[in-house]
């Protein structure tokens, strides 16, 4: 039964595979190969790499010589490359199979994680009537060893029934605040995925995500039991998404998180990759190995861990 099970979930990642090469077809401009000689740096806030923001500044700082703020993805813009060159992991097995796993410190990602993390703790060990109201659902945060807690977050190659490919992840380690990026570089290394997170996620208490109850879990849940596999959850879980709801009400147009970004944490993105356009980003990666514009969705996926994590601590604080 489970060879049978093996076989045909084998079969049906096939078939999406090909089913991809015919919908994405090759861009005259793009190459999946490195380009010759040495790479040109990205510009600021492309999110290529593993350096760049892809914020502006907050309203009413200026930087001399920086693009214009409001930058539209454009599929194929960002600098060509394989995987390997454009950001830093390492390939991990998992029962059998293997993934590619990005772990950075987020202070990598974001420099001024430097201020907001330790704000972050102060928020959790001081908070402001966390039991009360709208925010009772924060209460558990503070009643949990810090590092207990998980910012988790997935990119998906469709709603339903569908792969997914990339799980973020966030939490403190050795006094640091670490992202934790499990990535499936083809359709068939996706069970390696959730196998490796399964044995993470059993060190955490509480999960937190943004609209996780409605869409993240239920949606690894599937995939977990179409591969066959077997998942615990943690005890707890926090969705930031029905919080901001009860908490921010009308004062801002909607409650997606890039909304919540530009009106609550006084930013907005630049050149980000929208969450519409992410599935073809992924197959044009399967099809032709350039990683150019799959760079800027893994770092797409790191700014949604992190203005989770300031939203918390504005929340906590009672500054939300």
């Amino acid at each position: 039964m489970i060879d049978r099970r093996r076989h045909n979930l084998r079969s049906d990642l096939e078939a999406l595979k090909k089913k991809a090469e015919g919908v994405f077809e090759p861009r005259k401009h793009r190459s999946g190969a490195p380009p010759d000689g040495p790479r040109q740096p990205a510009a600021p806030g492309t999110g290529v790499g593993d350096e760049a923001t892809g914020w502006d500044t907050p309203a009413g700082m200026k930087k001399p010589g920086r693009a214009p703020l409001h930058q539209p993805f454009v599929p194929g813009r960002r600098p060509p490359g394989t995987l390997d060159d454009l950001v830093t992991g390492e390939e991990v097995a998992a029962g059998g199979e293997s993934f590619y796993r990005v772990l950075k410190e987020a202070e990598l990602v974001w420099e001024r994680t430097a201020t907001f993390f330790p704000e972050y703790l102060e928020a959790l060990s001081n908070p402001f009537t966390p039991g009360e109201g709208v925010l009772r659902p924060l209460r558990i945060l503070t009643e949990t060893v810090p590092e207990e807690i998980c910012y988790l977050d997935i990119e998906t190659t469709g709603l339903r029934m569908c792969p997914l490919f990339l799980v973020g992840l966030m939490y403190p380690s050795g006094g640091k605040l670490v992202i934790d990026q499990l990535m499936a570089r083809d359709y068939t290394e996706e069970a390696a995925v959730l196998r490796f997170l399964g044995g993470v996620l059993t060190r955490f208490t509480v999960l937190v995500t943004f609209n996780g109850l409605t869409f993240d879990i239920p949606f690894i849940m599937d995939r977990i039991k179409y591969s066959g596999l077997e998942l615990s959850l943690p005890a707890h879980h926090v969705d930031l998404l029905t919080v901001a709801r009860r908490t921010i009400g009308d004062r801002t147009p909607n409650h997606r998180l890039q909304t919540l970004e530009r009106f609550v944490l006084n930013r907005k993105r630049i050149g980000d990759v929208p969450g519409s356009e992410i599935p073809g980003v992924y197959h044009e990666f399967v099809r032709t190995g350039d990683a150019g514009d799959i760079a800027g969705v893994i770092h797409h996926n790191r700014l949604d861990l992190v203005s989770m994590l300031q939203l918390v601590t504005l929340f906590l604080s009672g500054r939300g």
